[in-house]
């Protein structure tokens, strides 16, 4: 009885391939062959991109973004308050939590603000 690989998974067509005997059985590996054959012309090619890169921001983005920080940083640090759940975070209640927050978000924009520059040095950046 010979076996039917047309009912096989492509994963077990692959075990067979690596564990029959082709010497005993050679109409059944040139069977096996053609239908493993068939699977691989039949599935579809996946290419995959090596380098898939994020766009970049452009220098406008940048300057938009690092502005609105820092105006809400001002903002902040003028009414002595961090926005947030159940009052947020204020000077008065915990002062180095809002000074650590305060400036990491004001080192992020500035961060920012300095690869826009940077960028600009290099003539990579958009203007």
């Amino acid at each position: 009885m010979k076996p039917d690989y047309q009912s096989y998974t492509l994963e077990e067509l692959y075990d067979v391939e690596v564990n029959i005997d082709k010497d005993a059985y050679p109409e059944r590996h040139k069977d096996l062959l053609h239908e493993l054959k068939l699977r691989e012309e039949a599935k579809p090619k996946v290419e995959i991109k090596e380098d898939i890169k994020k766009p970049k921001r452009t220098n406008k983005e940048k300057i938009i973004t690092s502005s609105f920080i820092l105006i809400a940083a001002a903002a902040c640090l003028y009414y002595g308050n961090i926005p947030g759940k159940h009052g947020g975070l204020s000077m008065e209640d915990d002062p180095y939590f809002f000074w650590g927050t305060l400036l990491f978000c004001v080192g992020m924009a500035v961060k920012q603000l300095l690869t826009l520059v940077y960028n600009s040095k290099q003539g990579d950046g958009d203007t």
